[in-house]
């Protein structure tokens, strides 16, 4: 039994549930204090070095010859630079009351009664007794009663009396040991940047006290006058920078803005950007790509500026990255002569309120996804699209793409004056290259001019973000990819209508587009 009972301690060690463990080892010792692995398994559950050091002392008490705990003993002994004694058991000149208790976590112990050479062990409450006792000291049992035949018959003994004690009783120390200390919370008015504020706010107010007190120390007032001259030339500066240059207005007027929650408005209204686009040759590593865009007025005061980064891990080498910087918060009343742009529509997809359509069948799906817009396309030489519900003469529609699976050869664009499946005209590109310029008029298509699909050096293939721009002004036609002039076309079947976004396949089934930052501007 206590082979099988070591096997479950060492299993629980290895688990990491040592209390666990030792209530099974400590009984075992107790039974058999010469069965040395049931020792080094108890010393191994404890974490302290001291306590580690008090069971390999008790342990040589049991066993004098173990070389394995002596050893150990010596190194640790040495690592905490104390001096390293061999433990033998030699009869003290005066009796000392040193108690060995297993289940106490054996932190004390009694050393052999005076006048005895020879110890044994109680068979009821495991104390180290002399040879020839007869009735044990600690428990006050007879020593004369045979002991039980088997382990078993000990360890349910122990179990009974005994492991209800243990468990308290390592609870207990467990409790005790762990101790939470939580950091003492600052008083709010203890903090370093409150005491630097007060002192600066204060400043001048001490200044103006000292100045006035006409028992104050010339020092004092000296010192007081500098500082106030200090504070209202600082103060001065900062009034004269503030009324004077259109740039602080601006962003005072955009910082009102952010407080009432106009910053982000998506109704129609101002609306500029710049937009272009970056080339990486790869040549030469490096981290950031800083972009920093200046609005001015005519009379080429700065209104204001705005910062952008790229990382470099978005700049693909050899490949252009397209890049956008929205500028309109950096328009204010304050300025004058600035070119104002009229957005017709805008929908930046992060919700559902502008009619788009959502719809999953056979030949594929429109929906909602993550802030964007996803169409996929799951049949052969086959069209989808969607349209908000709106209706346009003239019309600048930009939005941007990206191909988010399904072949290089497909294509997908935008759409102007729809009315409905069988009329409209469109805009499209394909991530291998190719772009086109066509009408759907009484359910058939046509490219403008008729030769189909061409090939431009504008867009980037793959999976990156393509802006599309497509003009629809009178009966003029004219197609911008990332902000690069690409082709235009006369027609004049369709007066006016809906926009929308458009993808498809040809041969090879399965293309999947994203759409965002969908924009309807006035020409």
């Amino acid at each position: 039994m206590s082979a099988e009972a070591l096997k479950r301690a060492i299993d629980l060690i290895k688990a990491g549930k040592k209390v666990e463990a030792r209530i099974i080892l400590e009984p075992i010792i107790v039974a058999e204090p010469q069965n040395i692995q049931a020792w080094v398994w108890e010393i191994e559950t404890r974490d302290n070095d001291a306590e580690k050091i008090k069971l390999m002392e008790a342990c040589l008490l049991h066993n004098p010859d173990a070389s394995v705990i002596k050893k150990a003993l010596a190194a640790l002994k040495t690592q905490q630079e104390l001096p390293v004694t061999t433990v033998e058991t030699i009869k003290p000149e005066k009796p000392v009351n040193i108690r060995i208790n297993p289940f106490t976590e054996m932190t004390e112990y009694m050393d052999e009664p005076a006048g005895s050479s020879l110890l044994k062990t109680c068979q009821y409450c495991g104390e180290l007794v002399d040879e020839t006792a007869k009735v044990c000291q600690a428990c006050g049992r007879d020593l004369g009663v045979a002991e039980p035949a088997g382990d078993e018959e000990v360890v349910e003994e122990v179990d009974e009396e005994v492991v209800k004690e243990i468990v308290e009783e390592i609870e207990d120390e467990v409790e005790d040991e762990v101790v939470v200390k939580k950091p003492k919370k600052k008083k709010w008015y203890r903090r370093s940047w409150i005491k630097i504020l007060t002192f600066f706010l204060l400043m001048p107010v001490w200044c103006v006290i000292e100045l006035s007190d006409p028992d104050a120390r010339s020092g004092f007032k000296v010192m007081a006058g500098v500082l106030l001259v200090f504070f209202i030339t600082l103060l001065s500066l900062f009034l004269y920078w503030f009324f004077t240059t259109n740039s602080s207005r601006a962003n005072l007027f955009n910082w009102y803005h952010y407080l009432t929650g106009q910053a982000s408005s998506s109704v129609p209204g101002e609306f500029v950007q710049v937009q272009g686009t970056i080339y990486n040759p790869g040549n030469s590593p490096f981290s950031l790509v800083e972009l920093q865009a200046k609005v001015y007025d005519e009379n080429g005061n700065l209104l204001g500026n705005t910062t952008q980064y790229l990382d470099s891990a978005v700049l693909i080498p050899g490949t252009p990255t397209y890049f956008k910087m929205d500028v309109t918060s950096l328009l204010s009343p304050f300025q004058s002569g600035m070119t104002k742009q009229q957005v017709l529509f805008y929908d930046d997809f992060s919700g559902k309120a502008n009619g788009w359509l959502e719809n999953s069948g056979t030949e594929g799906e429109t929906t909602y996804s993550e802030g964007q817009y996803r169409v996929t396309v799951s049949s052969a030489n086959f069209d989808l699209w969607s349209n908000p519900q709106k209706s346009f003469t003239d019309s600048r529609v930009e939005v941007d793409t990206v191909r988010q699976g399904g072949p290089e050869g497909n294509r997908f664009g935008v759409q102007c004056r729809y009315t409905d499946a069988n009329n409209y005209y469109f805009a499209v590109i394909s991530s291998d290259g190719y772009y086109g310029i066509g009408k759907v008029v009484d359910g058939e298509q046509t490219f403008l001019p008729k030769n189909g699909m061409l090939v431009t050096d504008t867009i980037f293939a793959g999976s990156a973000v393509n802006h599309i721009r497509f003009d629809c002004v009178g009966s003029r036609l004219t197609l911008y990819i990332n902000g690069d002039y690409v082709d235009a076309v006369d027609d004049s079947d369709l007066k006016a209508g809906d926009v929308g976004m458009l993808a498809g396949t040809f041969e090879e089934k399965g293309t999947q587009i994203l759409f965002d930052n969908f924009v309807v501007f006035q020409p």
